[in-house]
């Protein structure tokens, strides 16, 4: 398996990116449960999308299409992770990663009827739920070597690359999960790009 995280930072994602693959074909229908509004659609491959790239920026924009056989990513290019309400009241499965700068949040996923965390050990180890439909690929991924703790005092910090450690495991999670990793040929695909109507404040 290739190193993902590579071929994402050659696409410029390296400020944060947030990643949401859902287990549906409909691209579409996936995109407006994500509060796409449909009507904003340009279909463009990454290069032209990452034009209007700012994490965290007011205005959110999805760059999604299908990944693999039964499969819907959708990549955030600008604005907060979409919000994934609609994906648990349709019923669909899920799995979205959110990193922000050197900061990789827990992995988020939903089962069709709930959600639950992936969350990080200091050490680098990753766990979620006893029986979630994630638990299998850990197992895969197995436990990883207890790295030599480093003292400062009496404080025990955090080993190098702890969150590239967590990523890399995410990555190969939705890669495992979904049927296809990250590589340049994902990066070459046209995807459609919508804008993301932020919600209104009463």
């Amino acid at each position: 398996m290739n190193d993902q995280w590579e071929f994402l930072l050659c696409a410029g994602l390296g400020r944060g990116f947030t990643g949401t693959w859902v287990e549906s074909g409909d691209t579409e229908a996936v995109a407006a449960l994500l509060g796409a509004d449909l009507t904003s659609r340009q279909d463009c491959d990454l290069a032209t999308a990452m034009a209007h790239y700012r994490p965290m920026a007011f205005t959110e924009r999805i760059w999604a299409g299908p990944h693999s056989d039964g499969w819907t990513h959708a990549l955030t290019i600008s604005g907060p992770p979409p919000v994934t309400t609609g994906l648990v009241e349709a019923g669909l499965r899920f799995l979205q990663i959110h990193t922000m700068d050197a900061q990789v949040h827990d992995l988020l996923y939903g089962d069709g009827v709930t959600t639950a965390w992936a969350t990080q050990r200091w050490y680098g180890e990753v766990i979620a739920d006893p029986g979630s439909m994630v638990e299998p690929y850990l197992r895969e991924v197995g436990r990883p070597a207890m790295p030599e703790a480093v003292h400062s005092g009496s404080w025990i910090t955090e080993p190098e690359y702890h969150g590239r450690t967590c990523l890399e495991i995410y990555l190969f999670l939705t890669g495992r999960m979904s049927g296809r990793f990250i590589d340049s040929e994902w990066l070459g695909e046209k995807r459609s790009l919508y804008t993301v109507p932020l919600p209104t404040v009463m």
